[in-house]
């Protein structure tokens, strides 16, 4: 929470926090790293269907956090890339216009999807872009 009380009032009190463990609309991840032999938290992402720009959406990030020593080192690339696999479809992602850092982030996480759109919308810039299927292949044996 410190870290986004950066850009604006922040309530520590995530009134939606249990939902993530109750709707069926809605993801909780907490991000992995091995560090010396044992997995250890490094983040978390909350994934539901609630659009910032009010357009029909199939996945939202809500909140994505990587915690400050972790940062910098591929990690949430990664996870944001595996969650977007995970959940083919229409995405949106918002950042507060003021965070210049995470819209970096952002915007290099899904250059590589094709027709990105940038919406503006009150203090929030939003990433609107889809996530193709990913076709699994067939393992040995199977059918």
């Amino acid at each position: 929470m410190r870290d986004l009380s950066a850009f604006g009032p922040v309530d520590a009190a995530y009134h939606y926090f249990d939902l993530y463990f109750e709707d069926a609309d809605r993801s909780a991840y907490v991000i992995d790293v091995l560090s010396t032999g044992a997995w250890t938290a490094a983040g978390f992402a909350l994934v539901n269907q609630h659009a910032c720009s009010g357009l029909p959406v199939d996945h939202a990030m809500a909140e994505f956090f990587i915690l400050p020593d972790i940062r910098r080192k591929g990690v949430g690339a990664r996870a944001a890339s595996l969650l977007f696999t995970l959940h083919p479809g229409v995405w949106e992602v918002g950042v507060i216009s003021r965070n210049v850092a995470a819209w970096a982030f952002w915007c290099h996480v899904t250059a590589p999807f094709r027709e990105v759109e940038t919406i503006a919308k009150g203090d929030m810039r939003i990433l609107r872009f889809k996530s193709p299927e990913v076709l699994r292949r067939k393992a040995r044996g199977e059918g």
